[in-house]
């Protein structure tokens, strides 16, 4: 038995997958600084939905050097990495496997994220 299947390409010229996703996501958010529960000013990518909104935690100055508890840090600063992991301790942007284009375009886009808030950090003193 053989089939014949017509395929329409309707989203050409856009990502699909979790990398649409992720720019769906940007395209409906904001980064905002705002001080985080610790009165410490940090950068937040800002969601959204309805009546609701989200703040997703995305860099701040390193302050309590004690307190690695699964982020990237260097001596001055630390943030996110692009997906969280319970097993490895590993606090992330999202809480769902991205693909690896994804993946890459999320860790891009908290490079840049955290770049900025360093620039921010500095000139503000």
């Amino acid at each position: 038995m053989k089939y014949n299947f017509e395929i329409k390409i309707e989203c050409k010229g856009d990502a699909v997958g979790t990398l649409g996703w992720f720019n769906s996501v940007l395209q409906k958010s904001e980064l905002v600084i705002k001080n985080n529960k610790d009165g410490i000013p940090a950068m937040f990518l800002k969601q959204t939905e309805g009546d609701k909104t989200f703040y997703e935690f995305i860099c701040c100055p390193y302050i309590d050097m004690q307190d690695t508890c699964g982020y990237i840090t260097d001596d001055t600063f630390k943030w996110v990495h692009p997906i969280h992991m319970y097993n490895a301790h590993q606090v992330g942007l999202f809480d769902h496997p991205l693909t690896p284009a994804c993946h890459k375009a999320v860790e891009e886009f908290i490079d840049k994220t955290v770049d900025k808030f360093v620039e921010w950090w500095n000139d503000d003193k």
